[in-house]
């Protein structure tokens, strides 16, 4: 029978697992020590935070596990961020012994990666820069850059810094199960963006060559599986040989990177190559060729979020003037919103300018405020020679439309230039068959014409692209044609008389 009582017994098992709650505890301290660290970071408090996160990293031992690597993180971050830059790299370098298998290699790949983009882009010190009080008016406005001549610790995007934190890496992806060719590419390629910056691009070179070699089969062939990959070393290369003029190595590159197809680039990347191949066209003066590719580079730059995008539609827009088009560069849907950027209004007003043939507003738009803003682009300037050459090009041939002669000195004042640089274009226009019918006496300085003056625009339509000066054009020709054979005819007609007159 029953008791009513239960009878205890000190022997009794109740199923309880002590020893998995003890290890269950430990696994609780610690992220609780981590999330108390988080916390005090985010209220500022630098030295709690990281003797917290330290603790946490103390606290794991050799257990090496997730709570001790993000701790190690933080502790890089804070001490980067407050001009620590040995303790920082010191910690990085404790860090780096998690990626052999106590987390997960994406995990570690993810962590690595996002450290070493923080300590590329923001300026050691940074923290301490930083007031806790609020500052004057005059000093809010400088807040966000450091002091002339403070002096920061070596670190935030330059120097022996940042080459050390990528050398580490790639050192460590060397280390037994820590293999990770994706970390790998990608610290080689910020290594490579960090020579370029110093413009050490012997060593920038020699790194790319290692870049192309992982993105080739063992037959020396591109690996068509890593085009995506192939893409991004061709966007670096061609920023440096951009920066070398390099003119013919870019041309190879712009066509070897337009035959990649098995690729998902980065718009960013895309908008690389396509600016590279406007510029390339630009340089080989064909023009049409370069404002389709501005415009690509444009619309891929501006779903990347980069601010070349501003750039690439100024480029675009003075591509479209040296083309002479006649199409608004900002009927483009994608260009519309930025219409009125001040960067871009400059050049609108440039454009109005340009449409309209008036080469006085012209010149001031580049001479005023707008100019500083269009001329401050290196690229854009070297151009501006030919801008100004279309437009006055333009107003010789409106302004010879009336006149069967006219004086080279009244076409000077008209341009507000040199007597010597109207004669120069007159000639050319002579010569290139768009003056049809003109004569220049160079010594009397006199543009006369033996029939009404027709001006033939690049495209080799009369003026305005008026049927009427066309069919004009034409018949000059034609009629140009007639006589030449006429005068060749009668020479040949002298030479046998005078062959005939021998012989008797």
């Amino acid at each position: 029978p029953f008791s009513a009582t239960p009878k205890m017994d000190d022997d009794m098992d109740y199923g309880f697992e002590y020893s998995d709650d003890d290890e269950d505890d430990t696994d609780v301290d610690v992220e609780n020590a981590y999330y108390n660290a988080k916390a005090s970071k985010e209220e500022s408090e630098w030295s709690e935070a990281l003797s917290g996160f330290e603790s946490v990293v103390d606290m794991e031992g050799d257990a090496k596990g997730e709570w001790g690597f993000k701790a190690l993180r933080n502790i890089v971050k804070i001490n980067h961020r407050l001009g620590n830059s040995p303790e920082s790299l010191a910690a990085y370098r404790r860090l780096l012994e998690y990626i052999s298998g106590a987390v997960t290699r994406n995990y570690a790949e993810k962590v690595v990666n996002s450290v070493l983009d923080f300590v590329s882009v923001t300026p050691a010190g940074q923290l301490v820069q930083t007031t806790t009080t609020t500052p004057a008016p005059a000093a809010a406005a400088a807040a966000s850059t450091p002091p002339v001549g403070t002096t920061i610790q070596d670190g935030g995007g330059s120097g022996s810094f940042l080459k050390s934190f990528y050398e580490l890496t790639l050192e460590a992806l060397k280390q037994p199960n820590a293999h990770n060719e994706r970390l790998w590419f990608k610290t080689n390629l910020k290594l490579c963006e960090l020579w370029f910056t110093q413009r050490e691009f012997g060593r920038m070179a020699r790194t790319l060559k290692e870049l192309h070699k992982a993105c080739r089969l063992e037959d020396g062939t591109e690996d068509h599986k890593k085009g995506t990959q192939l893409l991004e070393v061709f966007a670096v290369e061609i920023k440096m040989h951009t920066e070398r003029k390099d003119h013919k190595k870019l041309k190879e590159l712009y066509r070897r990177a337009l035959t990649v197809k098995s690729a998902i680039p980065h718009p960013r990347i895309m908008g690389i190559i396509r600016e590279c191949g406007g510029k390339m066209h630009m340089d080989e003066r064909s023009w049409d060729m370069a404002a389709t590719d501005f415009f690509e580079a444009f619309k891929s730059y501006d779903e990347a979020g980069e601010r070349r995008r501003i750039s690439c539609l100024k480029y675009l827009v003075l591509a479209s003037m040296l083309m002479e088009s006649k199409v608004d560069p900002f009927d483009a849907q994608e260009a519309k919103p930025y219409k009125h950027d001040p960067e871009i209004v400059a050049m609108t007003n440039l454009v109005e300018a340009y449409g309209q043939n008036d080469i006085a507003q012209f010149e001031r738009v580049l001479r005023g405020r707008d100019g500083e803003t269009i001329l401050g682009d290196a690229f854009i300037r070297d151009y501006v020679e030919d801008l100004l050459r279309n437009v006055r090009t333009s107003v010789v041939l409106r302004l010879v439309q009336p006149y069967t002669s006219l004086t080279l000195a009244f076409l000077a004042d008209e341009l507000n230039v040199s007597v010597a640089a109207v004669e120069e274009l007159v000639v050319d226009l002579i010569l290139d068959g768009r003056l049809v019918g003109g004569e220049l006496d160079q010594v009397t300085g006199v543009l006369s014409f033996k029939k009404a003056p027709i001006a033939v625009t690049a495209a080799g339509a009369g003026a305005a692209d008026d049927p009427r000066a066309a069919a004009a054009a034409a018949a000059a020709s034609s009629a140009d044609a007639k006589y030449a054979a006429l005068d060749r005819w009668a020479k040949q007609l002298l030479k046998l008389l005078a062959s005939q007159s021998k012989g008797l």
